[in-house]
């Protein structure tokens, strides 16, 4: 009896295979290891073919005249599935053979090393390498797992430049802060991060800029590296922030078309702090009538009620919400089914709280082992996100789409100004 792949093939008797069957109802753990045992040698017997025809076909070239067989060379090669292989690759006298089946500096399987990124998900190297014989079926030292990492830098930092070829009506942007260790000492910096929501309402990270500065300027800069990665302005229409000084006028710069938004818990907060504490848990209580209106004309009414209610006694907290108010109540123009999500930026701070709980067993970073932290998780979010909108109680195509992103509105649509 025979079954096979390609030219790699395995036989069996019927007496052996009836010897298996006995195995298998006997002790199915050790059946199952005996399997893999015997595909480990198959597997080795075949590598070695390979590499021996590579060296034949090496040493048939014209340059190659002078030059001979000169024994091999053994090596150990951890292949993902099976373990580790004891293989022989062959040398020739003048060391000129580089094998394509097993380079010269290579011992693990690549496709490992990518399995290896489990440890970006919050996992330790240490950790993950005690882990690793059950959960990659081979024992992995920390220091290989971490030697992956120059393999997955380069693909997430690939990822975080992708062109941006989608359309995105909003921008929703804020930064954290992580510890990022460098030459000499580790630094606290901030990491900007931009969320965009594409026509459809899902959800996507368009940027994560670790180890700059939170500031307007540092803001131009990402919006600009956005708009040459493709990202339209003209079809922007949205952006929700915090406070930040300057950031909202850096905006409105870069995406002339949009309107502004602030995100409604930093003002809260940051009026709160200014409030006296007898009257917070009213000032709470009327502020959040202006945040849960039903439009913006009520907002506006219920804004007056709170000034009215707090009279002197509150005056740097009611100006502290009065100075951002056209910007807290700019969620009311678009359609009422999205106000929970345009109102504040908590669809980045949920991202941040991921980043942290991925990033807790690890007290400090390199940038690039953050850079690449912050992609693996971003991408795992965003398999999700692609599943669901974020007004995602009503799935049909036409709810979802925003009246101003198709070429028809059909009469007594909502309609953005």
């Amino acid at each position: 009896m025979r079954f096979g792949l390609s030219i790699v093939k395995f036989e069996f008797s019927v007496p052996e295979l009836k010897k298996t069957v006995e195995l298998f109802a006997h002790n199915r753990l050790a059946a199952f290891e005996s399997v893999v045992v015997e595909s480990r040698r198959s597997v080795e017997d075949f590598l070695n073919q390979v590499m021996n025809t590579e060296m034949t076909l090496f040493l048939g070239q014209v340059d190659q005249a002078d030059n001979k067989r000169n024994g091999y060379e053994h090596r150990d090669y951890t292949l993902k599935g099976l373990g580790t292989l004891r293989l022989k690759v062959p040398v020739d006298r003048r060391r000129k053979f580089e094998s394509s089946v097993i380079p010269r500096h290579e011992r693990v399987d690549p496709r490992l090393s990518e399995d290896m990124a489990a440890h970006l998900a919050g996992i330790s190297t240490r950790t993950l390498a005690m882990m690793s014989k059950r959960i990659l079926g081979v024992e992995v030292s920390h220091q290989t797992i971490a030697n992956s990492l120059p393999m997955l830098s380069e693909m997430a930092i690939k990822w975080l430049k992708r062109p941006l070829d989608e359309k995105f009506w909003v921008l929703i942007v804020d930064g954290t802060n992580f510890h990022v260790r460098r030459r000499d000492s580790v630094e606290t910096e901030p990491s900007l991060v931009v969320l965009g929501l594409t026509a459809d309402n899902r959800r996507s990270i368009l940027a994560i800029e670790p180890g700059t500065k939170d500031s307007a300027d540092a803001w131009r800069t990402v919006f600009r590296e956005l708009k040459g990665r493709g990202l339209d302005p003209a079809h922007v229409k949205l952006g929700i922030m915090d406070g930040l000084p300057g950031l909202e006028r850096v905006f409105r710069e870069e995406f002339p078309g949009a309107e502004s938004a602030r995100c409604w818990f930093h003002a809260m907060s940051n009026a709160l702090a200014k409030c006296p504490a007898r009257l917070r848990d009213a000032f709470h209580s009327l502020a959040r009538k202006v945040m849960y209106a039903n439009g913006e004309m009520a907002a506006r009414a219920a804004f007056d009620d709170l000034r009215a209610a707090m009279g002197e006694d509150c005056q740097r907290a009611v100006a502290c919400l009065e100075k951002d108010l056209t910007s807290l109540v700019t969620h009311f123009r678009f359609p009422q089914r999205l106000w929970k999500s345009l109102k504040t930026t908590n669809a980045v701070e949920r991202i941040h709280k991921e980043f942290k709980r991925r990033s807790r067993s690890m007290e400090a970073m390199g940038e690039t082992t953050l850079t690449i932290l912050l992609a693996f998780t971003a991408l795992r979010m965003e398999m999700t996100w692609r599943r669901r909108s974020i007004d995602s109680y009503d799935f049909s195509p036409r709810a979802e789409r925003l009246p101003f992103m198709t070429p028809e509105v059909s009469e007594g649509s909502e309609t953005v100004h």
